[in-house]
């Protein structure tokens, strides 16, 4: 009777802690969720504006990192033209932009029209350049000791035909390219020779790769494999 009781005690004590860890993983999980936190994003309305300021219009699900260690997953969207990542509000569906600094974020499900990168990751934490501030996104093409990424931005171009009394607007994608290596960050063509001489130290490697491999520089897949290539030289 008394090896029941005291079997009994010690099985209670298992379920107590076994529940407690599984409570604490839950409770854990619910508080990335519940602290998950926004500003309203107050669309402008462009009706006179031809297309969208989203890098994909509409919502796509995404991965979210933070500065703090925290992620979650939530639907995104991208405004270009303000520089915001938004997310939506899972109670009404609204826009909202992030509290928290937010590191990085991957479209989970969804591609982008511009490049054919699958599952697109964007980083920030970059040098400032150009526009950019170190929180600013880039598209992570190839990661590693040389990184290449991708900027993109849109504008409102305003064509007003010859002729015309009337104006037209239209969103246009533009995007640039920048080579980030030892901290340091810096403009590059998408070009043979502008990518052969970035890759100078190891152009015997290179020249071999090339001649096995052709390369279209306009293909950002096929410029991840040869950084790819590069890096692991």
């Amino acid at each position: 009777m008394r090896i029941f009781i005291k079997n009994y005690v010690v099985m209670n004590k298992f379920i107590i802690c076994f529940m407690a860890m599984v409570f604490g993983c839950l409770a854990s999980h619910a508080q990335i969720i519940h602290d998950l936190q926004g500003k309203p994003y107050m669309e402008q309305s462009y009706t006179e504006v031809e297309g969208n300021p989203f890098l994909i219009n509409g919502w796509a699900e995404g991965a979210i990192d933070f500065v703090n260690g925290k992620s979650v997953a939530i639907k995104v969207k991208y405004d270009l033209v303000k520089g915001l990542l938004l997310f939506q509000n899972k109670s009404d569906t609204t826009a909202l932009y992030f509290i928290e600094p937010v590191k990085a974020f991957k479209f989970t499900s969804s591609a982008i029209e511009d490049s054919n990168i699958l599952l697109p990751t964007f980083n920030s934490g970059y040098p400032a350049i150009d526009n950019q501030t170190s929180s600013s996104f880039y598209l992570v093409i190839a990661g590693g000791k040389t990184q290449l990424l991708k900027h993109y931005r849109k504008v409102i171009r305003t064509d007003k035909p010859y002729g015309s009394a009337t104006t037209s607007k239209t969103f246009v994608l533009t995007d640039i390219y920048y080579l980030f290596a030892n901290n340091q960050i810096s403009r590059i063509k998408p070009s043979q020779k502008s990518i052969l001489a970035a890759m100078a130290d190891k152009s015997t490697e290179i020249q071999a790769y090339l001649k096995n491999n052709a390369v279209d520089y306009k293909n950002d897949a096929a410029l991840a494999k040869l950084f790819s290539y590069y890096n692991s030289l």
